[in-house]
C-alpha cells in the first residue's frame, strides 16, 4: 500500500499498473478510509488497481471550500477519478452508508465509464440516516461532535466493530460532519436516494446485514426488486465485521460478470 494526495483528497493505494481496471472505496459518515484497509491484503488488490479515499473533512483530507456539500463532493472526486483512470478501462465503485450517495452520482456522471458499484449499506431510505441526521439536533458542530465522540466512544467499549469507526470519528472535522447532514437531508427525503440507485444503467449490488438494516429498507429492497446480497449476522461495516468473505465475493464478481 502506498499514499497519494490527489487535488488535497489523501488516498490510500496499491502499485498501480495501469492497464487493470480500478476499484474507488468511499466511506460513510464521519468515517475514514481505514474502514477498507483490508482489501490491500484481499485477492481484489492483485487484479485491480485500489483507491480509498479519505472523503475532504476526514481522516487526512482537508476540508475543501469549493467540495463542502456532499453533491459537491461527489463532483470533486468524478473528476479525479477521470483524471486518474485509463480512458480505456471501466471503473468500479465501492461505497459504505451515507457515502453511497457520492457513490451513486459518480456512476449517474461517468455512466460510460462504470461497471459495477458495490453500496454497502448506502441510504436507500430515511431510516437510514440514523447517524447522519444526528447534528441537526444540535445549534452547533462542535457540540454535535462532542455528544457524538461521547456516544460511540461508550459502545466501541462493548463491540469490537465500533472500535476502528471510532478511531476514524477523531480524525472527522465537526464543519464537515455537520456540512455532510445538511446536505445529504434533501437527497434523502421521501427516499430519493434509494429511488437514484435503483435507476442506475450500471451493473449493481446493494449489500446488507440484518443486524442493523433497518426493516423500512428491507421493505424498500424487496418492493423495487433491488440486485442485493444479504449476509446474514453481519451488521453495519460488512469491510471490517466480514472483510475477507466479501472482498472474495466482490472478487469474484468482477470477474465473472
Amino acid at each position: 500500500m502506498k499514499i497519494k494526495v490527489i487535488d488535497q483528497v489523501f488516498f490510500r493505494c496499491n502499485e498501480s499498473d495501469k492497464s487493470k481496471e480500478s476499484i474507488w472505496l468511499l466511506h460513510g459518515f464521519a468515517d475514514s478510509g481505514l474502514a477498507y484497509k483490508e482489501i490491500f491484503d484481499s485477492p481484489l488488490a492483485k487484479d485491480f488497481n485500489i483507491y480509498v479515499a479519505d472523503l475532504p473533512g476526514f481522516g487526512a483530507s482537508p476540508i475543501r471550500p469549493a467540495a463542502v456539500s456532499i453533491k459537491q463532493q461527489s463532483i470533486l472526486l468524478s473528476q479525479i477519478i477521470l483524471k486518474e483512470t485509463n480512458k480505456e478501462r471501466k471503473v468500479n465503485i465501492v461505497a459504505h452508508s451515507l457515502g453511497a450517495l457520492i457513490g451513486t452520482w459518480i456512476c449517474q456522471s461517468l455512466k460510460d465509464n462504470i461497471n459495477f458499484f458495490f453500496n454497502i449499506e448506502g441510504n436507500l431510505t430515511e431510516a437510514d440516516s440514523y447517524f447522519s441526521s444526528k447534528p441537526l439536533q444540535f445549534d452547533s458542530a462542535e457540540k454535535f461532535s462532542e455528544s457524538f465522540h461521547e456516544e460511540i466512544f461508550e459502545i466501541a467499549k462493548l463491540e469490537e466493530r465500533y472500535k476502528r469507526y471510532y478511531s476514524s470519528l477523531r480524525f472527522a472535522k465537526p464543519e464537515a460532519m455537520m456540512n455532510w447532514s445538511r446536505t445529504s437531508m434533501e437527497h434523502i427525503k421521501d427516499d430519493k436516494c434509494g429511488h437514484e440507485f435503483n435507476k442506475l444503467d450500471c451493473k449493481k449490488l446493494y449489500i446488507w446485514g440484518d443486524v442493523d438494516t433497518p426493516k423500512e429498507t428491507q421493505t424498500f429492497i424487496k418492493k423495487h426488486k433491488i440486485p442485493n446480497r444479504l449476509y446474514t449476522n453481519i451488521g453495519h461495516w460488512h469491510m471490517v465485521e466480514n472483510s475477507v468473505i466479501l472482498y472474495k465475493d466482490l472478487h469474484e464478481k468482477l470477474l465473472t460478470t
